[in-house]
């Protein structure tokens, strides 16, 4: 099987990615979670550290 490459977190659109989860008492809402854990924590990781080196340093927020 053939998986594309992800250099960020794409649109929930995309089912190669995202699986969606619904609650059965509540048709309304479905949830998306990324089927590969450990990629999602990797592009949320690049993410946030383009997002933090685009701020002023005095904007920085301290990642945990």
């Amino acid at each position: 099987m053939n998986q594309p490459t992800y250099i960020s977190i794409p649109d929930t659109s995309d089912n190669n990615y995202w699986a969606t989860k619904s609650d059965p008492g509540n048709v309304r809402s479905t949830t998306f979670v990324p089927r590969d854990k450990e990629l999602h924590q990797q592009l949320k990781i690049k993410a946030w550290a383009i997002i933090q080196a685009s701020l002023r340093k005095s904007n920085r927020k301290v990642s945990y």
